[in-house]
């Protein structure tokens, strides 16, 4: 093929900020409402509306499902490093409309079953650093310390402090930081 003959390359870099700007409104709005009204109570139209597009514009992104799934990865993702009272605070009401998603609907299972490792892979992360620093309490191994701090650290617990108990965030730091220090020391 000469040069004559070789198809164009496109290139459209306000086209491409546009549309990285209508992903990101959708995935914001979707974060919202599925943290406000759960995934029963959220609409392809009520996503659209709340991010100034097109329900249209909306299902090219992705369905109902992925809308949550989307949410999920951009509550979890800070934009900076932020302690874990911040994270959680952040990240349980999405977490809520996941797993009550995940019981109704059978495409979103496995990917809550992937989360739920994910985050308990994170946690034996924080075990993993007290143990290598000499600092969980003897006799206790990384495995049963991290499934105690999977078991409490939910957005189950999070919710249950901050909704019916009126905890903020420093309240919540410090329940935190006695908590692990409880179980791992």
């Amino acid at each position: 093929m000469t040069a004559l003959n070789m198809p164009r390359r496109y290139n459209a870099p306000r086209r491409i900020a546009a549309a990285a700007a209508t992903k990101e409104a959708i995935a914001a709005a979707a974060e919202r409402l599925f943290a406000r009204h759960g995934y029963a109570g959220t609409t392809i139209a009520a996503v659209a509306e709340e991010a100034g597009v097109t329900p249209k514009s909306v299902y090219a992104l992705s369905d109902k499902p992925g809308l949550l799934l989307l949410a999920v990865r951009r509550a979890g993702a800070a934009p900076v490093p932020e302690d874990l009272a911040g994270s959680l605070l952040r990240r349980y009401p999405v977490e809520r409309a996941f797993e009550e998603a995940a019981h109704a609907e059978p495409t979103l299972r496995e990917a809550w079953r992937r989360h739920e490792r994910a985050r308990r892979a994170g946690l034996k992360t924080l075990v993993r650093a007290y143990a290598d620093a000499g600092r969980l309490r003897e006799g206790l191994s990384v495995g049963r310390a991290t499934d105690t701090l999977w078991a409490l650290v939910t957005w189950h617990t999070v919710a249950l402090l901050v909704e019916q108990r009126g905890w903020g965030r420093a309240k919540l730091t410090a329940w935190l930081d006695q908590l692990v220090a409880s179980v791992l020391k």
